[in-house]
């Protein structure tokens, strides 16, 4: 009795020796890589729909799928998919660095734009911001701070991204100067 239950313990061990063997010499999945970078791949396709050479990235956001690429009549937000291998389509409208420099009288240090039209569950207010507009706080959507990052010269460009399909329009915004005094507001 005892040799035959060693036996069959012994069968059974070799069997799942044997079955794990197997399962580890497959070939693990082998990852998507594209032919062509993301980075090359956004300096083609800005340059073709925009008609313009694609200057540089300025940022890539992989928490917000965004990318930012320079032309030289603005800036242009990408969104990417969660992989960031492939753009999924520009965010409009551009930024325009004439008309922000042309429309200070009229708007200010700040000019928004805001699109919720890109993608389900997918919203985002951008825009550019002098220098001297250290902080803003977007009082429409629960006094969020946008992420910022700097461009040239007096000017940087300022975005906040939403999981949801809709903001709130008009985009209602506080601008503070580096002292906390209001530089302003509506």
């Amino acid at each position: 009795m005892k040799k035959s239950i060693l036996a069959v313990l012994s069968l059974g061990l070799i069997f799942a020796v044997i079955y794990f063997l197997a399962l580890r010499t497959e070939e693990p999945a082998k990852p998507v890589i594209p032919a062509v970078s993301l980075e090359k791949s956004i300096f083609e396709r800005v340059s073709e729909q925009f008609g313009e050479d694609c200057e540089r990235i300025l940022l890539f956001d992989p928490h917000s799928r965004l990318v930012f690429a320079e032309i030289n009549s603005g800036i242009i937000p990408v969104l990417t998919n969660q992989e960031f291998t492939e753009i999924k389509k520009f965010i409009y409208p551009m930024m325009d660095f004439q008309e922000f420099s042309e429309e200070k009288g009229d708007r200010g240090v700040i000019d928004w734009r805001a699109d919720k039209k890109s993608e389900k569950d997918f919203s985002i207010i951008y825009g550019f911001a002098e220098d001297n507009a250290k902080t803003i706080v977007i009082n429409s959507e629960g006094n969020i701070q946008p992420s910022r990052f700097w461009v040239r010269d007096n000017l940087w460009v300022w975005y906040a991204v939403f999981e949801k399909d809709d903001i709130k329009l008009p985009v209602e915004v506080t601008v503070y100067d580096a002292e906390g005094h209001i530089v302003k507001e509506k």
